[in-house]
Order: C-alpha cells, then sequence, then structure tokens
C-alpha cells in the first residue's frame, strides 16, 4: 500500500512538472522599436520608459500561469517620442512583455503588449498612441459636515485618486486632466450602502500650466 502510494505521489508530480511549458532558447536577439505620441496635441511623449517582462508558462487544472522572471531590458523615448529596445532572451523564459512604466502625466490605454512567439528572434515595430495629461489642484470644499470617508475618482488615467478623511471640510489633491475636454470627477460616500455619488465636471481650460479647481459639495448632493 505504501508503495502505491508513493507511485501515485511520484506520477503526480511528474504530471505537474511536465505542465511547464519548455523556454525559448537563450541568444536570440528581437528588436522592438516604435514612437509613443500624442496625436491630440501633437506631441512626442520622451524620455518615457519600456521595458522587457520575461514569464514562464506553467499549465494548470484551471488554464495556463504565467510566472514573472524578471525585466531582462530597457530603454527611453528620445525628444520625438522614438525608441528602439533590442533584447536576448535568456533561455529561461517562455513569453514576452513589452510594458510602458506608468505615470500620472500620460495616459496610455495599451500600455502593455505581449510579444509572440514568431516575433521573437525578428523585429518588430510596435507604435503606442498616448494622452499628455495635465495638473490640476482640485480643491474640495465641503460646506457641512460629512462624517462618512469620501473616495474620489478621476477621469484620467482612472481609478481612485485619493480618500477625504470623514469631516474634512477643506482639503486639495493634485489630479490629471486632459486640457482638451470636460474632465469627469466622482465623488463617493460607501456607507450607507449601495454607494452613494455626486459627479462633476472640470470645464475646458485649455492650459499646461498648474492652476488650482475650488467645488463645493454638500451631503445632500450625493445620491
Amino acid at each position: 500500500m505504501k508503495k502505491k502510494l508513493i507511485f501515485i505521489l511520484s506520477l503526480y508530480s511528474l504530471l505537474f512538472i511536465s505542465c511547464e511549458k519548455e523556454p525559448i532558447p537563450a541568444d536570440l536577439e528581437t528588436l522592438i522599436f516604435g514612437q509613443i505620441y500624442d496625436s491630440t496635441n501633437d506631441l512626442p511623449i520622451i524620455n518615457k520608459k519600456l521595458k522587457i517582462a520575461e514569464y514562464r508558462e506553467v499549465g494548470t487544472f484551471s488554464g495556463t500561469s504565467y510566472i514573472f522572471n524578471g525585466f531582462i531590458d530597457s530603454t527611453y523615448t528620445n525628444i520625438n517620442g522614438e525608441y528602439n529596445l533590442p533584447f536576448r532572451t535568456t533561455g529561461n523564459g517562455r513569453s514576452y512583455l513589452i510594458q510602458i512604466e506608468y505615470d500620472n502625466e500620460v495616459y496610455i490605454s495599451n500600455s502593455d503588449e505581449n510579444i509572440q512567439d514568431d516575433i521573437i528572434g525578428e523585429q518588430l515595430e510596435l507604435n503606442f498612441e498616448a494622452l499628455q495629461l495635465y495638473p490640476v489642484d482640485l480643491r474640495v470644499i465641503t460646506t457641512n459636515i460629512i462624517n462618512q470617508e469620501i473616495t474620489v475618482y478621476q477621469q484620467f488615467p482612472g481609478g481612485i485618486t485619493d480618500r477625504i478623511a470623514p469631516a474634512t471640510q477643506n482639503s486639495v489633491r493634485r489630479i490629471w486632466v486632459d486640457k482638451n475636454i470636460a474632465n469627469g470627477i466622482n465623488f463617493s460616500i460607501r456607507e450607507p450602502n449601495p454607494n452613494l455619488n455626486y459627479d462633476i465636471e472640470i470645464p475646458i481650460n485649455n492650459t499646461t500650466e498648474l492652476y488650482e479647481y475650488e467645488v463645493e459639495i454638500n451631503s445632500t448632493d450625493f445620491q
């Protein structure tokens, strides 16, 4: 019985190990090149960092798991927003991804791109459409006491900007906006359930300089 159990466990271990896909051979040189450009504002995105990430691929019962090995090379865009990013396979990875480093000042919807297997050892031009964002100091004044935490969401680059502590009546946070359009801001109170929300728009300003925008909110604004 003991020998049978050891055999079953050994077989299971071999099955698990065999699920990892063979890595791509080492020292295959690939060149990824292109440009990051903001066509809305007619601007090249300069000094933007791009990195090559390497992953192992392991098959599981629920699908494929990608295990991050590390970044194997990187570069920056030049004054024209152009980049050249050559890299060599390490022999330890199965898949590769080009990743643009995140920051608040530039919005890029597809900032990660998979590099297909048939491109490894070849050259590929990858161009990225970007949107340059500009800073605004958003001052929030509450005209009565709001005893719940308020979460602030911004339109670009998307997601939580900040949280306003309960009973705070005057606060400022830096946000980033598209100067060509009115930018939406959402204020949300999580309690009571469901969430209560209040939406505003920051009007078009068409300036690249930092400025302050003030908004007053009241507990009765949340619906």
